[in-house]
C-alpha cells in the first residue's frame, strides 16, 4: 500500500492553503481520495484558480471555531506557529495529528522511497521536468512542488504513490529532515540571510544532507557555482560510496553542455559524451542546465529501479538517457516561471518567480533571447528585507538588465523581518541605484505602467511577492 492509499477518505485541514507548495499537496491528497479544505487569509493569490479548479473549498479565517469537527488531520504551511494559530492551537488541543509542510514531506520520505531536488536556484523547474519526463515510464512516482507544469491548472493525477519526487528546500534546514536515497543539487549560492549568516552556512548544510544519505544513494550535482563544485569535491573524498554524478558547463563535468544556442522557439546543445544534438523550449544555458540536471536524475531513479548500477558507464551506454533528453524537448516549464499570462495589445504579459539576483540575471537573459528586438518592461516585487539588503548590490546590477524598471515596496511576508517602512525605504534605494522607478501603491503602478507600455512590448511581473492578477488589471487600464 502506498503513502496516499491510506488517506483515502480522510478528511484533512490545510492552514495555509494557498501557499504554492501547500496549494500543490492540497490538490495531490484531493486526487488520492482525500476530503481536503483549508484557511488562508482572504487576499487573492495565483493559487486561488488551482485550488477552485481542483474544487478544494477554503475559508479566509484561522479562527478555532473554524476548524471543522470532524477533522482527522491538519497540516499547517511553516509561516504559521503552532502556539500562535488560533486553529493549530485548538487542533493540538483536541489530540489532532499536527504536521508542519516540511514535516509531512519528512513523514513521507519515512514511508516511502523518496527522492529529493535541492539547489538555492532552480529546484522548481528541475522537479516540473522530472514530472514531465517521468509520466512514461510506468514507474509509481508523485512529485510535490511548488508550482505545476504551464497548461495544466492542477496537474495529472500522478502514476503511483510509491516513489516520491520531493522539491527539497534548504530554507531553516528544513530538507534534512527527508530521509532520502537520492537527491539532485542544482546549484549552491549564498540566499535566506534570515536564516544562512552567509555561503559557507549554506553549504554546510548541504553537506549534512549528504551526510545523511544511506550508502547505496546516489547525487546529481550541478557544478557550473564555486560552491556546488566544493560540494562535489567533498564527496567524492568523505562519501566515496555514494554514486556521483556531475553536470554543467564546466570542463570538468562528467555531463558537459557545449555548443548551446538560442532560438526563437527552442534552444539547441549537445551533451558531452553523448553524441547528437538535443532540445529544448527554455532559453539561456541556466535553464538549459536545469532540464539536463532533471533527465540524468529520471535516468539514474529509472535504471535504479530496474536493478541496474548508477554509474557513468551504463548512465552513457543505456538509452534512457537520451530518450528522457527527447522527453524534455517538449516540457514547456512551470506555472509562474516565465510564464506568458496574456498578450493583448500587441504587449507580452510574463509573470517570473525570480527573486535573488542570479535568478533574475537567468530570467532576463532568457526573455533577452527569446523577444531579442523588443523593450524589456520589469515590475519587480522584492522579497524580505533581509535578502534585499543583503543582495542589494547584486539586484540593482540584475535589474540594470532591464529597459524599464519599476520596484515596488518590500513584500510583507510571513518572515516578519522588517516593518512597511523598511521595505518602502530599500525598495526605493533599489530602484535608485538600478536606474527605475519606485511607485509605492498598486492602483498607481497599474495605471502608471500602462500608460508607458507600447506595442512590441514585454511586459514582465516578477519577485517573490504576490503579483496574481497584476498584468491582466494592467491590460484592462490600456484597452480601456
Amino acid at each position: 500500500m502506498g503513502f496516499f492509499t491510506r488517506l483515502r477518505g480522510k478528511e484533512i485541514f490545510l492552514v495555509g492553503i494557498k501557499g504554492t507548495g501547500m496549494a500543490s499537496l492540497a490538490c495531490l491528497l484531493s486526487q488520492f481520495g482525500a476530503h481536503v479544505q483549508g484557511s488562508d487569509v482572504p487576499e487573492q493569490f495565483s493559487t486561488d484558480a488551482v485550488l477552485a479548479a481542483a474544487n478544494i473549498a477554503w475559508i479566509g479565517t484561522f479562527s478555532a471555531e473554524a476548524l471543522p469537527l470532524d477533522t482527522d488531520m491538519v497540516i499547517h504551511s511553516a509561516a504559521y506557529d503552532t502556539t500562535v494559530c488560533p486553529q493549530l492551537v485548538h487542533a493540538i488541543g483536541l489530540g489532532l495529528p499536527v504536521y508542519s509542510y516540511p514535516a509531512f514531506l519528512a513523514e513521507i520520505s519515512s514511508t516511502v522511497r523518496a527522492f529529493g531536488v535541492a539547489g538555492t536556484h532552480g529546484k522548481t523547474t528541475t522537479t516540473g521536468c522530472l514530472d514531465w519526463i517521468l509520466r512514461n515510464t510506468g514507474l509509481p512516482f508523485f512529485p510535490i512542488y511548488g508550482s505545476h507544469i504551464q497548461g495544466e491548472t492542477i496537474g495529472r493525477k500522478p502514476n503511483g504513490d510509491e516513489i516520491a519526487i520531493l522539491e527539497s528546500c534548504e530554507y531553516r534546514d528544513h530538507f534534512l529532515s527527508y530521509r532520502l536515497q537520492g537527491v539532485l543539487v542544482t546549484t549552491i549560492e549564498h540566499d535566506h540571510p534570515d536564516w544562512f549568516a552567509d555561503v559557507q552556512q549554506t553549504l554546510d548544510s548541504f553537506k549534512r544532507l549528504v551526510i545523511g544519505l544511506p550508502q547505496d544513494a546516489f547525487v546529481v550535482c550541478g557544478i557550473d557555482s564555486e560552491y556546488s563544485r566544493n560540494l562535489a569535491r567533498w564527496i567524492q573524498t568523505t562519501r566515496p560510496e555514494l554514486s556521483l554524478t556531475t553536470f554543467g558547463t564546466n570542463p570538468s563535468s562528467m555531463f558537459r553542455i557545449c555548443g548551446h544556442e538560442d532560438g526563437p522557439q527552442e534552444s539547441s546543445y549537445s551533451l558531452a559524451p553523448l553524441a547528437g544534438y538535443y532540445h529544448t523550449r527554455l532559453a539561456s544555458v541556466p535553464l538549459c542546465l536545469d532540464i539536463v540536471g532533471a533527465a540524468i536524475f529520471a535516468s539514474s531513479l529509472v535504471l535504479r529501479e530496474s536493478g541496474l548500477p548508477v554509474d557513468l558507464e551504463t548512465l552513457v551506454s543505456d538509452p534512457v538517457l537520451p530518450a528522457l533528453l527527447g522527453e524534455a524537448a517538449s516540457f514547456p516549464g512551470c506555472a509562474g516561471r516565465l510564464e506568458t499570462i496574456l498578450e493583448d495589445g500587441g504587449v507580452v504579459y510574463v509573470d517570473d518567480y525570480a527573486h535573488h539576483p542570479t535568478e533574475i540575471s537567468t530570467s532576463l537573459a532568457s526573455l533577452r533571447a527569446t523577444y531579442p528586438e523588443q523593450r524589456l518592461v520589469t515590475i519587480f516585487f522584492p522579497h524580505t528585507v533581509s535578502r534585499t539588503r543583503t543582495f542589494f548590490d547584486g539586484f540593482a546590477a540584475a535589474l540594470r538588465q532591464a529597459d524599464v524598471l519599476v520596484v515596488r515596496p518590500v513584500y510583507a511576508s510571513a518572515r516578519h523581518d522588517g516593518n512597511m517602512e523598511d521595505g518602502s525605504a530599500i525598495a526605493g534605494e533599489l530602484a535608485a541605484a538600478a536606474g527605475g522607478h519606485f511607485i509605492a501603491h498598486e492602483e498607481t503602478l497599474v495605471t502608471d505602467v500602462a500608460k508607458l507600455l507600447h506595442p512590441g512590448d514585454v511586459c514582465i511581473t516578477m519577485g517573490a511577492g504576490n503579483n496574481s492578477g497584476l498584468a491582466r488589471r494592467i491590460a484592462d487600464v490600456r484597452r480601456s
